[in-house]
């Protein structure tokens, strides 16, 4: 199984574990990396600025 995206931020996933293929709101693969780097970035840029 080829798990295209990990996200885990809403309730509405099954079980409580997060959307790996396609999300269960509708986000795409594209849209959940973009979310990850948004964060990944953010938080460097905090670390910097502290």
């Amino acid at each position: 199984m080829d798990n295209k995206m990990f996200c885990y931020q809403c309730q509405e996933t099954a079980k409580n574990v997060g959307c790996t293929v396609m999300g269960v709101c509708g986000k795409t693969a594209e849209t959940a990396n973009m979310q990850d780097l948004l964060i990944w970035v953010t938080k460097g840029l905090s670390q910097v600025n502290t």
